[in-house]
C-alpha cells in the first residue's frame, strides 16, 4: 500500500455498476443525491406504465399508475417510509412479469431501476438517523445557491406537493390492498360461477351467480353435500350436485323416494315438478330405458350399471360417490353421466346470489346415517 502511495485509511476504489445498485450514503448530500435518484426512477416508471397501456385503449388504468409512481417519487424525495417501501414491494413483484413477458433488456432496465428504487429505501434509512443525530435540522432541504430557477423549482416541488399527496396515496395503497385481498381470496381460497341449468332449484336457481370455496379447503366430504366438478366429456364445463351416496352405500330410488342403505332417505330439499313417470328415472337403477339414450354420457351410466348394480341395488365403489339434483325430475346426474371420482371434486358452493331471495348463504345439510 505505501510503495502506492496509499494509506490503510484511503477509500478503496468502487465498481460503477456496484456504485449504482449500492451507492455510499454517509450524509445528507448522498441520501438526498439517492433519494432524487429514486424519484426519477418512480418518473421513468410512470411513464413506461403509461404509454402502452393507453394504446391499448384504456385511460383509467394507466392514469391511476402513473399518478401513484409519480407521487412515490415525491414520497422518496420528502424521505418517506410509506412511499419507499411500498414502491419497491410492488415494483419489485411487477419485475418479475416484466423480465417474463418483455424481454432480457427491458428486464436489465427494469432491475436497474430496481437498484434506483433500493438506494432510495437506504436514504430513507439513513435520514430516520439522521433526524435523530440532528434534531432541529431539515435534511429534505438542499442548498439552492447557484442553482437555476427551474432547478430551485424542481428541488422545493417535493417538499410542497408530498404533504397534500400523501392521504391519497395513502388511499391509493389501501384500494390497490382490498383490491390483492379480494383478487387472492378468488384465487386461493373462493371463487365466483354460475349455474347454468335448473337442476338444484329450489336451493339454487338457474343463472344465479354462486361463490364457491376450494376443495383444499372443503375438510371431508359428507352426504349432503353440493359439490362442483367439471363434467367427465368436457373438462371446462362445470357440474353443481348434491352428494347422497358415499363409497360402500347401498341404494336406488323407488317411486323417486331414494333408500338408503334399506331407510327412506328424509330430502325436504327436493323438488318434483314432472307429471308423468319415467321407469329409469323414478326407479333407478331399473332399466335402462331410451332416455339412457340422451344423456350426455350414456357409456359411463352404462359402465356403473354393469359394475356396480347388486340385487336391483347401486353399489356406491371406493373413490367414487353418487350425486342428485334437487330438481330430481330434471337433472343430468349420477343416473346419466355415471359415478363421480373422488379427486374431481373441485369446491363447494357456500353463497349464491341472483334471485328474489337475494345474497344468501348456501346450507349445508347432512343426510342418511
Amino acid at each position: 500500500m505505501e510503495t502506492l502511495g496509499l494509506s490503510p485509511s484511503t477509500p478503496k476504489p468502487r465498481g460503477r455498476l456496484r456504485e449504482l445498485f449500492w451507492p455510499i450514503i454517509d450524509s445528507d448530500v448522498s441520501a438526498r443525491t439517492a433519494a432524487q435518484n429514486a424519484m426519477y426512477a418512480c418518473f421513468v416508471i410512470g411513464v413506461a406504465n403509461l404509454s402502452p397501456m393507453l394504446m391499448s385503449g384504456g385511460w383509467l388504468a394507466p392514469v391511476l399508475t402513473c399518478l401513484f409512481f409519480v407521487f412515490a417519487g415525491f414520497g422518496i424525495r420528502s424521505f418517506s417510509w410509506t412511499a419507499a417501501l411500498s414502491t419497491l414491494f410492488l415494483y419489485g413483484l411487477g419485475i418479475i412479469f416484466s423480465i417474463v413477458s418483455s424481454g432480457a433488456f427491458f428486464g436489465f432496465i427494469a432491475i436497474i431501476l430496481l437498484g434506483l428504487l433500493i438506494g432510495g429505501v437506504r436514504a430513507v434509512s439513513f435520514a430516520s438517523r439522521w433526524r435523530t443525530e440532528h434534531p432541529g435540522e431539515d435534511i429534505r432541504r438542499e442548498p439552492l445557491d447557484g442553482l437555476s430557477r427551474w432547478q430551485r423549482f424542481f428541488a422545493r416541488l417535493p417538499l410542497v406537493f408530498w404533504p397534500w399527496a400523501r392521504p391519497l396515496f395513502v388511499a391509493y395503497l389501501a384500494l390497490y390492498a382490498l383490491l390483492a385481498i379480494v383478487l387472492v381470496n378468488f384465487t386461493l381460497f373462493f371463487r365466483p360461477m354460475s349455474l347454468p341449468t335448473s337442476s338444484m332449484e329450489p336451493t339454487i336457481f338457474q343463472g344465479e351467480q354462486v361463490i364457491v370455496l376450494r376443495s383444499w379447503l372443503m375438510g371431508p366430504v359428507h352426504r349432503g353435500d353440493i359439490v362442483v366438478f367439471p363434467a367427465p366429456w368436457n373438462s371446462s364445463e362445470n357440474y353443481i350436485k348434491r352428494i347422497v351416496g358415499l363409497p360402500g352405500d347401498r341404494l336406488h330410488l323407488h317411486n323417486k323416494q331414494v333408500i338408503l342403505n334399506g331407510h327412506p332417505l328424509d330430502e325436504p330439499y327436493v323438488e318434483h315438478i314432472a307429471v308423468g313417470a319415467n321407469e329409469y328415472r323414478d326407479n333407478f337403477p331399473a332399466g335402462p330405458d331410451e332416455t339412457l339414450e340422451n344423456a350426455p354420457d350414456p357409456d359411463a351410466a352404462r359402465a356403473m350399471l354393469d359394475k356396480d348394480v347388486r340385487d336391483g341395488e347401486l353399489i356406491v365403489p371406493r373413490g367414487r360417490y353418487f350425486v342428485l339434483g334437487d330438481n330430481r325430475d330434471n337433472s343430468l346426474d349420477s343416473r346419466y353421466i355415471g359415478l363421480i371420482p373422488e379427486n374431481s371434486i373441485v369446491a363447494r358452493p357456500v353463497f349464491a346470489n341472483g334471485s328474489a331471495r337475494g345474497f344468501r348463504s348456501i346450507p349445508r345439510i347432512r343426510i342418511g346415517n
